[in-house]
C-alpha cells in the first residue's frame, strides 16, 4: 500500500488538533458554568465543579470516538461494497471524499479492483477461446477445418442405428487424391498442407447442405451421403471425382492436375458394424486404384467384398508374412548382347522379385506392388531384395573365386529414391558383403524419379560417387522421359517394352525405338532393349543398333542356381 502523501497528512493532523481540542472546550465550558451557578467559595463548591467539568470533558472524548468510529466503518463499508461492485463487473461508483487515509486506501483499492476484474474478464475470455478451440479440435481438422475421423464415426453410427431400425439406406464414400505423395514430396509439406486446404472447397462444392465431408487422415476424405439410393451415391462420387479432375492446383507459378479414386459402400440394415463398413468403403477406394486410378468403384454384395479383401488386405498379410517367414525370392534374367544372344564380357543380371505361394507358384509384383506402396512397404521391400541379391552375389564370388564374376542390376521405387539414409545404407551392404560397387546398378523408373526431383538427384550422385551406376528404366513410357534425360545423371536407358514389342510390325515404334537409341548413343549413354520376345524383334533391334537386351527370346528370368551353376 501507498504511503499517505505530505498533503493528506496535514489534513489529518489539522483534523485531529480540532477533534482534540473539542474535549477541552466542553471541560472549559463546563467549569466556567458550575463556576458560575455554584460559585467557587467554599471547597465543596470547587470539588463538583472540576468533577462535572472532568466529566463532561471525558463524556465528550467517548462521544466523539463512537462517532469518529461509525463515520470509519461507514466509509470503510462504502470501500468494501464498491469493491465488489467493481469485481463483479460494475462500473466504478462515485463516493464522497473520505476522511485522509481513507481516501487513498479508496483510490488504491479500487483501482486494484478495477484492474482485477479486467484482468479476470480477460482470463475468461482466454478460457472461452480455449474452450472452443478444444471442442473444434475435438471434432474437426486442424488443417482443412473439415470434421475428422470422430465426428465422421459418430454422424456413421446414427446413421447405421437408423437403417437398422428404419430400413433406410444410406452410403459412405471413400475418396483418396491419386498421387498426392508427388506434391508433397516434390514440393514439401507446405505445398501438400496448402493443396489439401484447397481442395476442401472443391470437394464441399459437388454435395447438398447437410451432407458430411470429412478429412479421415492424410490425404483421404470421407462424404456421408444419408437417405440415399445407390444410383445417386455413384452419380455423387461421380460427381466428386470430376470436379477433382477438372480443378488444377496452383504452386509456384504452376499449375497440377489432381485425381481421386473413390470407393462407395451401400449402408442397408444388414450393415454388420461402423469398423466393417469403414474397411469395406477404404478396400473400395483401393481397388479403384488398382483399377488405374481416378476411378468410381462401387462395393455391393459379398461377392465383391471378398475379391476386395484379397486385393488389399488379404494381399497386405501376404506381403507381411513373405518378408517375415521368407516366402519372397528372386530371380535373375540375363542382360546379353542381342547379335549373339550371350554375355559380352563380365555377365550381367538384372534381380527380379517373386513371391512364392505354398503350392510352389510364383507370383509376379505387378499383383502385389501396388499394396506394398499404399501401405509404405515398399522401402522394406527393397532392401530385402539388395540383402539377398547380394548375398547371391558373394556366394558366386565364391564359386568363381573371382571378387567381380558378374553385375547385378536392382530395381529401386520412389520411396526408397526419397529415402537420404539409403546411401549410408549401402556404404553397410558393400562392406558386409565385399560387393564392388562397380558391378552394380541400379534401375529407376521416371514415375519413381520425380516423386522427388532433388532427392532423387542428391541420391543417385551419391551413389554414383561410389561406383554405382544408374539405368533410366522404361524409357519412353511416360511424356517427360527425354526431359528427365537432363536432370538425371544415369549411365544408360532401357527402352521401354511397349514400343520394343511393335518394333517388327509397327513403323511408328520402330521409329521411336530408333530415336530413343540415337539419342542415348549422342549423350554417350548404353541403351538397353526389354521384352526381346522373337527373332524378328531381336533383328530388327540389331538392324537399329540396339547392341544389349533382354527378355524371353534371349533367356527367360531363372533361380539363381540355373544361372551360375549349370554350364
Amino acid at each position: 500500500m501507498k504511503t499517505p502523501t505530505p498533503e493528506p497528512r496535514k489534513q489529518l493532523a489539522a483534523r485531529l488538533v480540532a477533534l482534540g481540542a473539542i474535549p477541552i472546550a466542553v471541560f472549559c465550558a463546563v467549569y466556567l458554568l458550575m463556576a458560575k451557578v455554584l460559585g467557587l467559595s467554599t471547597a465543596q463548591a470547587q470539588f463538583w465543579t472540576l468533577t462535572v467539568a472532568l466529566a463532561g470533558g471525558v463524556a465528550s472524548l467517548f462521544l466523539l470516538g463512537s462517532l469518529g468510529a461509525k463515520t470509519f466503518v461507514g466509509e470503510v463499508e462504502a470501500v468494501r461494497d464498491a469493491t465488489r461492485h467493481v469485481m463483479a463487473g460494475g462500473e466504478r461508483p462515485e463516493l464522497p471524499e473520505l476522511t485522509p487515509p481513507l481516501e487513498e486506501l479508496k483510490a488504491e483499492v479500487l483501482g486494484l479492483a478495477q484492474q482485477f476484474q479486467s484482468q479476470q474478464s480477460r482470463l475468461q475470455e482466454k478460457l472461452d477461446t480455449a474452450r472452443q478451440q478444444i471442442f473444434f479440435l475435438t471434432n474437426n481438422d486442424p488443417l482443412t477445418g473439415l470434421p475428422n475421423r470422430k465426428s465422421l464415426e459418430e454422424r456413421l453410427e446414427s446413421a447405421i442405428a437408423n437403417a437398422k431400425a428404419q430400413g433406410s439406406t444410406h452410403a459412405l464414400l471413400y475418396l483418396d487424391l491419386d498421387f498426392f505423395h508427388r506434391i508433397n514430396d516434390s514440393f514439401g509439406h507446405l505445398a501438400g498442407d496448402e493443396l489439401l486446404r484447397r481442395i476442401g472447397p472443391v470437394l464441399q462444392s459437388g454435395l447438398r447442405p447437410g451432407e458430411l465431408l470429412a478429412r479421415i487422415g492424410g490425404d483421404e476424405f470421407a462424404v456421408l451421403l444419408e437417405n440415399c439410393s445407390a444410383e445417386f451415391a455413384h452419380n455423387a462420387a461421380t460427381q466428386l471425382r470430376d470436379a477433382v479432375q477438372s480443378w488444377q492446383f496452383e504452386w509456384a507459378g504452376k499449375a497440377y492436375q489432381v485425381g481421386v479414386s473413390v470407393g462407395i459402400v451401400a449402408i442397408t440394415k444388414l450393415a454388420p458394424s461402423l469398423s466393417s463398413v469403414m474397411s469395406e468403403a477404404d478396400t473400395a477406394c483401393f481397388t479403384a486404384k488398382e483399377q488405374g486410378r481416378n476411378r468410381v468403384f462401387a462395393f455391393h454384395d459379398s461377392t465383391t467384398s471378398q475379391y476386395m479383401r484379397q486385393t488389399s488386405r488379404g494381399w497386405l498379410k501376404r506381403i507381411n508374412d513373405a518378408i517375415s517367414e521368407g516366402a519372397f525370392t528372386l530371380h535373375y534374367q540375363p542382360i546379353v548382347a542381342i547379335d549373339t544372344a550371350k554375355p559380352a564380357g563380365t555377365p550381367r543380371v538384372e534381380a527380379l522379385l517373386r513371391m512364392s505361394e505354398t503350392g510352389g507358384e510364383l507370383i509376379l509384383p505387378m499383383n502385389f506392388i501396388p499394396v506394398a506402396e499404399r501401405y509404405d512397404l515398399m522401402r522394406t521391400i527393397d532392401r530385402w531384395v539388395v540383402d539377398r541379391a547380394f548375398s547371391d552375389y558373394r556366394r558366386l564370388a565364391k564359386l568363381r573365386d573371382n571378387a567381380a564374376p558378374a553385375e547385378f542390376s536392382i530395381n529401386l521405387s520412389g520411396h526408397t529414391l526419397s529415402s537420404p539414409e539409403f546411401a549410408e545404407y549401402m556404404q553397410e551392404k558393400f562392406a558386409q558383403y565385399g560387393v564392388p560397387p562397380q558391378c552394380v546398378f541400379f534401375e529407376i523408373t521416371e514415375t519413381a524419379a520425380i516423386a522427388n526431383v532433388e532427392r532423387a538427384r542428391g541420391l543417385i550422385e551419391a551413389m554414383r560417387a561410389m561406383g554405382v551406376r544408374f539405368y533410366l528404366d522404361d524409357f519412353g513410357s511416360g511424356l517427360s522421359s527425354f526431359n528427365y534425360l537432363k536432370h538425371f545423371p544415369v549411365d544408360g536407358i532401357k527402352i521401354d517394352g511397349l514400343f520394343v514389342k511393335g518394333v517388327a510390325k509397327n513403323y511408328l515404334d520402330y521409329a521411336l525405338v530408333e530415336s530413343i537409341h540415337k539419342i542415348g548413343v549422342s549423350l554417350g549413354l548404353q541403351t538397353v532393349a526389354e521384352y526381346v520376345e522373337s527373332e524378328e524383334v531381336a533383328r530388327k533391334l540389331a538392324q537399329i543398333g540396339v547392341a544389349y537386351g533382354q527378355g524371353y527370346f534371349l533367356s527367360p528370368p531363372r533361380p539363381w542356381e540355373q544361372i551360375f551353376e549349370r554350364p
